[in-house]
């Protein structure tokens, strides 16, 4: 693929994450928005190359924070910094782990798991630092960190396993 076509792919790719972004603050579906917004950054990912991703995701970020006023304490912000497009690097190093083996399906899910801890951690204490008393008063109705840590791990390899089979396809359609 040549340089010129690498950068367009870039560039559609961020202009519509952005989108996507800034679109969580306004909808209801935030998550499935920001999950599409992963998809572009992963999408870039494989057809570009991973420092093309990187970009992605850093444009997409300055494009929603400049054009749309989407502040960098806004929770699409937040989220999109430290779980979603995160997780696209890390679904694109780990794409060749197929849910369809066992063994590749459980390192798979630990990787997941200790990906899911590390980004719940990051926004739990960033967080704790926007909100101060707010978060650990939410946390304990939950049933304190370790509960909401359980179930952030849950969702995210149950997120991944989605993922994993939409981005299978829509790259297979991208050919």
């Amino acid at each position: 693929m040549s340089k010129t076509r690498k950068i367009t792919y870039t560039a559609v790719g961020a202009a519509i994450s952005a989108v996507f972004v800034c679109l969580t603050n306004f909808g209801w579906l935030k998550v499935s928005l920001l999950m599409a917004a992963a998809l572009c950054y992963y999408i870039v990912c494989v057809k570009c190359g991973v420092l093309y991703g990187i970009a992605d995701i850093a444009v997409s970020l300055l494009v929603a924070f400049f054009a749309f006023g989407v502040t960098p304490l806004s929770s699409a912000f937040l989220l999109t910094a430290f779980v979603f497009a995160p997780f696209a690097i890390v679904s694109y190093c780990i794409r060749k782990l197929y849910y369809t083996r066992v063994a590749t399906a459980f390192l798979r899910v630990g990787i997941m798991a200790a990906f899911a801890n590390l980004s719940l951690c990051a926004v739990w204490f960033t967080a704790k630092w926007i909100f101060e008393g707010l978060v650990t008063d939410m946390a304990a109705k939950v049933g304190g960190y370790a509960v909401l840590a359980m179930l952030f791990t849950l969702f995210m390899c149950v997120f991944d396993l989605l993922f994993n089979q939409l981005s299978i396809r829509i790259v297979k359609m991208l050919k």
